[in-house]
């Protein structure tokens, strides 16, 4: 079962440091939990976390976290107040130790994007429960 109606979500001016990352994806989780949003909990998990994750690693600026349920579609967002564009690789070289976090959000999100903002980018992505 899932939940029904709308649903909103929201960590603002997190500091880009490592350790914010699985901070973020604990809260997150419970909030998809506590939703009821099982089915996707943990695509939305995993795919958050990169984002969260590039937004630390290549942003270096505080960013928000975004989650959004309308009743047929989980959205998650990330926000940071870096101007570059994404460079997604999706032929990451296999001994790589990292380049696969839009790969995986482009193979496992049913869409997902990037918009900019006067102060930076928001990257997206959208889950839906089969």
């Amino acid at each position: 079962m899932t939940m029904h109606g709308f649903a909103r979500w929201m960590l603002s001016a997190v500091p880009a440091v490592a350790d914010r990352v699985p901070y973020v994806r604990e809260q997150a989780a419970r909030v998809i939990s506590l939703w009821q949003l099982d089915e996707v909990g943990s695509v939305a998990e995993l795919l958050l976390t990169e984002l969260v994750a590039n937004a630390v690693r290549h942003a270096r600026t505080p960013f928000t976290v975004l989650v959004r349920w309308n009743g047929r579609v989980l959205r998650c967002e990330v926000t940071d107040a870096n101007p570059l564009s994404p460079d997604p690789q999706f032929a990451v070289d296999p001994l790589a130790l990292g380049g696969r976090g839009l790969l995986l959000i482009d193979r496992f999100a049913s869409a997902w994007g990037t918009e900019f903002i006067p102060h930076g980018k928001t990257i997206w992505f959208d889950v839906r429960p089969a």
